[in-house]
């Protein structure tokens, strides 16, 4: 799941790995105007889920809170 957030690009793509999927997510800053993309924030593996959806909820809402909090 990719989506944009204030200045931010947000990849919220979880990881599959034997049926288990790993929540991470990658934030990019939009440089002023909005020509390019750099990377501002790599998450880590933020938890196991068991299924896709939980994983990518999990991270789009930690991204957002971090963007919030930092951005």
């Amino acid at each position: 799941m990719e989506f944009d957030y204030k200045d931010f690009h947000i990849d919220a793509t979880p990881l599959s790995e034997g049926g288990r999927y790993f929540a991470r997510a990658k934030l990019l800053r939009r440089s002023a105007d909005g020509t390019q993309r750099v990377e501002q924030k790599w998450s880590g593996d933020l938890g196991q889920f068991p299924s896709e959806r939980d994983a990518m909820e999990y991270a789009r809402r930690w991204a957002i809170e971090w963007v919030d909090e930092n951005g």
